[in-house]
């Protein structure tokens, strides 16, 4: 328990001022941690690598056994709740080349360097520590704001069913779009939605490619049988078993099963033709 206690300590949380530690400082303190307790085993009969084993395994998780917030539900909540909001406000934008999120304001202006947080170091550092259950919990919970963001869209494009269907028959007449375009409402609103949307793929596209490096390090003979059940297995029933098996290891999949089980379980408050508005959108 206290072992437990000091790791959740190291994160180092403070939901006043949003800090927290960076995970790569983070998985530093935690190894070396773990070698002072490896050392002490050598004079006291207990069996330190079960104790790690077991507690780690519970920061993965969303609660701990105690019932107490755990090191992936602390970051989970961190990066889309605090980074994302912050890109989503304009202050900061992905950088493909860096692959990292970039702060586009001078320095000082925002609590925390985006930086420091989101390159590909930090991310594998991250997977380190929360492993793939925790990853997995950051990614449904990225799609699950994903998906309200949906949910939000077609709201917009029921709100402006009757001209965008004007706008879809009539393409070929330009005076036509020009005019109906004008009676669109909460068109910034839509660029906004798809923006927030387009930067949690970007992040989310990340943080899985990092857990594919460190599970390909950790773990190599085990990716390459999940890809090789991804490329030989013939489509059918079984196609969703590997797709969530793959997703699982940070690989691609040409249809994402956490976006779907993520869309599925918003409820439909939209009323009318599902095709429709998918269509006019």
């Amino acid at each position: 328990n206290r072992f437990v206690k000091a790791l959740v300590g190291m994160v180092m949380h403070n939901e006043d001022t949003n800090e927290i530690a960076k995970p790569s400082e983070l998985l530093v303190s935690v190894r070396s941690y773990m070698n002072v307790l490896q050392t002490v085993e050598n004079y006291v009969h207990i069996d330190i690598t079960r104790v790690f084993n077991n507690c780690l395994l519970q920061q993965t998780q969303q609660l701990d056994t105690q019932g107490e917030k755990t090191i992936a539900a602390l970051y989970t909540a961190w990066y889309s709740e605090v980074l994302l909001r912050r890109v989503s406000g304009g202050n900061i934008v992905f950088s493909m080349n860096q692959r990292s999120f970039v702060s586009l304001t001078s320095e000082g202006t925002i609590p925390f360097n985006p930086e420091e947080y989101s390159d590909v170091n930090e991310l594998r550092a991250l997977a380190e520590l929360i492993g793939p259950y925790g990853m997995k919990q950051l990614s449904e919970t990225l799609m699950w704001h994903i998906a309200s963001q949906v949910i939000e869209l077609k709201k917009l494009a029921d709100v402006n069913r009757e001209v965008l269907i004007m706008l879809r028959t009539n393409f070929d007449k330009p005076d036509v779009m020009k005019e109906q375009f004008k009676k669109l409402n909460h068109v910034e609103n839509v660029l906004q939605r798809m923006t927030i949307v387009g930067v949690i793929l970007s992040f989310r596209q990340l943080s899985q490619s990092c857990l594919t490096d460190v599970l390909e390090q950790r773990i190599p003979f085990l990716v390459s049988s999940i890809l090789d059940f991804r490329h030989h297995l013939p489509s059918g029933d079984l196609v969703k078993v590997v797709n969530e098996m793959t997703s699982a290891a940070g690989l691609p999949c040409k249809v994402d099963p956490t976006l779907i089980a993520a869309l599925k379980t918003q409820k439909q408050e939209v009323e009318g033709d599902e095709h429709l508005l998918v269509c006019l959108l």
